[in-house]
């Protein structure tokens, strides 16, 4: 159905980030001589958020624009990536190795829809340790994604979509972000998929906006803006909220002095 084809094409690139924490650790700094002077202790770094605190920070159907609903479908559409490029190898390899990421201490993740035929909101949150464990992360993913430019994905039952991978123009938010654009055509209509991966602290997050024909590059925007802030701030309120409607300004002096004569 085109609904199961949607959801392959959005876990086609979210794998990456789940896959992509098993590209090596860092090894950790040799101990200084005992003659060398010693160095301030740096700051702890902020503990890693459980999984239920990645949860609280997760968006809800109340955090998306009107007319969104939790996505509940979790059936595996997931074929397997391959490609001709060289380049893609390492990408593949991420994408094909599903799983918990391996660097992360936690993780979450929600999914939104507006119709059978989109679009699609994926988003996900991984804990780390370290605010660098999670900066490594989005560096390995996001030098995979951009060291290939065409990839394949093939069904259980042989069926088979080529997918073109781009950059994609996105403004700098959190600590950290990149942004990726994946297209593909499935069962001949042109679908899309927007990928945008930030680190705040040492949370990663990513939001996957997929659309048959174009993603709405505001929308995008949005939730993703939307999506930062909860990170950052679990009680901010929810943006579908409509605002309080600002109290009427009091009438200038003339009108009232006009009115009672």
């Amino acid at each position: 159905m085109a609904r199961d084809r949607r959801a392959a094409l959005a876990a086609a690139v979210l794998l990456a980030l789940g896959a992509a924490a098993g590209c090596g650790a860092s090894k950790g700094s040799a101990k200084p001589a005992a003659a060398a002077p010693q160095q301030p202790v740096a700051p702890a770094a902020p503990a890693a958020p459980t999984a239920a605190e990645l949860q609280a920070r997760l968006l809800t159907p109340a955090d998306m624009p009107a007319g969104f609903v939790a996505d509940e479908d979790t059936e595996d559409a997931n074929g397997e990536m391959s490609s001709t490029e060289p380049d893609c190898r390492s990408m593949t390899d991420l994408m094909n190795s599903q799983g918990h990421p391996a660097g992360a201490l936690s993780a979450a993740d929600a999914s939104f829809t507006r119709s059978q035929f989109g679009p699609n909101i994926a988003t996900g949150l991984a804990g780390f340790a370290t605010p660098e464990a999670a900066q490594k992360l989005l560096v390995s993913v996001t030098q995979a994604m951009h060291s290939c430019t065409r990839l394949t994905e093939t069904d259980k039952d042989g069926s088979s979509y080529d997918f073109l991978v781009t950059q994609l123009s996105f403004p700098h938010t959190g600590d950290a972000s990149a942004a990726i654009r994946v297209v593909a055509e499935v069962d001949d209509l042109p679908a899309q998929v927007d990928l945008v991966l930030v680190r705040v602290g040492n949370t990663l997050l990513y939001v996957a906006d997929t659309d048959f024909g174009n993603t709405d590059a505001d929308l995008t925007k949005q939730v993703v803006t939307r999506a930062v802030a909860k990170v950052e701030n679990p009680a901010a309120a929810p943006r579908s909220v409509p605002a309080p409607a600002p109290a009427p300004a009091p009438a200038p002096a003339s009108e009232t002095q006009a009115s009672t004569t």
